[in-house]
């Protein structure tokens, strides 16, 4: 799997990384208070890939990360000048975490809205969950998301996470025995499901069906996260 942020990396490893991969910045929503959870988890995945690399940065959490990116979307990771939107993959993993924030009604009204406004003074707090919520609709609208029921999008999420549960297999990560930027991805997403307490726990008790997508999550953060 390769991406606009691969080939940053890429790039940087084959100069002199010493000189060229400096001044390097993640910028993030808050991630205890404001990100949503596909948010969260993309910023994940983000430091999950810089830390498989080897590859020093700091983060830095911005209220309005999503204004600062070029294309609304974060993370946003700033080399020097070259500023690097978004962290792409497993497209469909994140389309359906989409859904059960935004569409799903007791997701919203309990956790979406209130994490999304957190950042805001009144009347802001308010009236810009509902926008940002008018804008996601009409997006999984024009992707064929937004007339599907919780229990089809929820079918198609356990397809998703059988693939890649047959995938992994018993191999310590999805292609043999070294992490790729695809690995950064995974764990960016088992991780924000399994620890963020949701309304909707069925996305968590999914993962929780798969021992060796738990194990790799498990694993993954003892690797890379603990200190």
């Amino acid at each position: 799997m390769t991406g606009l942020l691969t080939e940053i990396v890429s790039n940087s490893l084959a100069l002199d990384a010493s000189q060229d991969w400096e001044d390097v910045f993640l910028y993030t929503p808050f991630l205890n208070d404001q990100a949503l959870l596909y948010e969260y988890a993309e910023c994940l995945a983000a430091q999950a890939f810089l830390r498989i690399a080897h590859l020093s940065y700091s983060v830095k959490q911005r209220p309005n990360a999503e204004f600062i990116s070029p294309t609304g979307k974060v993370p946003l990771l700033k080399v020097r000048r070259t500023l690097v939107p978004e962290f792409g993959g497993i497209v469909d993993f994140v389309a359906k975490k989409l859904y059960i924030t935004w569409k799903h009604d007791e997701t919203y009204t309990q956790l979406t809205r209130y994490r999304y406004g957190s950042v805001y003074k009144w009347p802001l707090n308010w009236i810009l969950p509902a926008m940002k919520r008018r804008e996601i609709l009409t997006k999984l609208q024009d992707n064929g998301w937004a007339d599907k029921g919780v229990d089809e999008v929820l079918e198609q999420y356990d397809k998703a996470l059988r693939a890649l549960s047959s995938q992994l297999g018993s191999k310590p990560f999805l292609f043999g025995n070294q992490p790729t930027e695809a690995d950064a991805l995974l764990f960016g997403h088992l991780f924000t499901i399994i620890t963020t307490k949701l309304p909707c726990m069925d996305l968590k008790n999914a993962i929780l069906s798969y021992a060796n997508l738990q194990e790799f999550s498990t694993r993954f953060e003892t690797e890379y996260f603990k200190i």
